[in-house]
């Protein structure tokens, strides 16, 4: 898996676990775990960004279009 999809799929479950993780932090489970969520928004949602950055000179470039898709026959 190259580092841009890792980073992506990684930001993905900072978001989906972050909602969870605020919301148990704010009804009762204290305000470290509220931080702890906090700071997993802010985390998924800049390794996106983060990811435009990246060196992508060496990435494969491929054609776009079902007829040089590989996975048709």
């Amino acid at each position: 898996m190259d580092k841009k999809l890792m980073a992506e799929c990684l930001s993905l479950l900072l978001l989906c676990a972050a909602f969870p993780i605020i919301s148990i932090g704010t009804t009762g489970g204290g305000a470290t775990l509220w931080w702890v969520g906090l700071g997993a928004i802010v985390a998924g949602g800049l390794l996106p960004v983060w990811t435009r950055y990246m060196d992508h000179s060496n990435d494969k470039v491929r054609d776009v279009g079902m007829e040089f898709d590989d996975r048709t026959s």
